[in-house]
């Protein structure tokens, strides 16, 4: 528990006002982009890839020539360039800031590139065209040089609106540990923005970590520790800007996505045994099942 409480502390230093976020953020990047651009890529990134594959052969939710858009792309474009391995598409890597990291996108697909065929299972053609891709990958020298040759475009919104994306303007939209990170009261907006962005028979694809992010930090708690707390105690205790979350649980995100109108095509979740968490009053209503939901993984249809 130390360990968590100090983690807990120390982001809240580090979210004391612009500068210091500004700070929190050139620091991550730069001490990640040079332990991630010679490091072993975690495990998670291979069934993170499998699992994006299977999903799209088995509901063939993805062909050649489709728009899509990768909410949170993050350091790695992962979700999107997961896709554009196997499929002609034109992708959008939306984020808040810039969290791109070269060196590390680099190392990660090449290590995931010599697993092909064995780790990860393809199709022959699909062999074919992902190893012709991380060729291209391999040999860039920025960010602007993969983008024009992969034809993806990159943009950043600091107020994460979805506001600039027309209506029905893609074929698929995909996050991966996004959707926990979202302003809990400018969540209900934001789906339903999702959902108007899709075109009609369009797919969402969306991984959600709603596990205690800082439990990350220290494997002696529960990954849902922060039930155990009020909104209050939360806020004023462990809550920060720089990593915040927005403790949104299961059936409140199977909701939300209901009423914004999309249809469950398939969950794929993880869950832990919560009978040791001491639950608030604010969980009450739910049930153990939900709250000990610690990875949502939902795929969603547009009618």
């Amino acid at each position: 528990m130390l360990k968590y409480v100090t983690t807990a502390v120390a982001l809240k230093c580090l979210s004391a006002g612009p500068a210091m976020r500004r700070l929190y953020r050139r620091m991550g990047n730069s001490v990640g982009n040079r332990r991630r651009s010679s490091g072993v890529m975690p495990n998670y990134y291979v069934e993170r890839f499998n699992r994006t594959v299977r999903i799209a052969n088995q509901f063939n939710i993805v062909k050649d020539g489709d728009r899509i858009v990768e909410l949170g792309t993050g350091w790695l474009h992962w979700e999107a360039l997961s896709l554009r391995l196997l499929w002609d598409v034109n992708a959008v890597l939306y984020d808040v800031w810039d969290n791109r990291q070269l060196g590390a996108l680099k190392n990660y697909w090449g290590q995931l590139g010599r697993l092909l065929g064995k780790d990860v299972t393809l199709t022959k053609e699909q062999l074919r065209r992902a190893r012709s891709i991380l060729e291209v990958v391999a040999k860039v020298e920025s960010f602007e040089e993969l983008y024009k040759k992969l034809n993806l475009r990159y943009t950043v919104n600091a107020d994460g609106s979805l506001f600039e994306f027309p209506n029905d303007s893609f074929d698929l939209v995909v996050s991966a540990g996004v959707l926990e990170h979202v302003d809990k009261d400018a969540v209900p907006a934001f789906v339903s923005e999702m959902y108007r962005i899709l075109r009609p028979g369009g797919t969402a694809l969306q991984s959600i970590d709603i596990s205690d992010h800082l439990a990350h930090y220290d494997s002696s708690v529960s990954k849902k520790r922060y039930l155990s707390y009020s909104d209050r105690s939360w806020r004023l205790l462990f809550e920060n800007k720089v990593q915040y979350i927005n403790r949104i649980q299961r059936k409140e995100w199977m909701d939300l996505f209901r009423r914004a109108g999309f249809d469950v095509m398939e969950e794929d979740s993880r869950y832990v045994d919560i009978d040791n968490v001491e639950i608030s009053s604010k969980y009450s209503r739910m049930s153990q099942a939900d709250l000990g939901c610690t990875t949502l993984r939902v795929t969603l249809r547009k009618p």
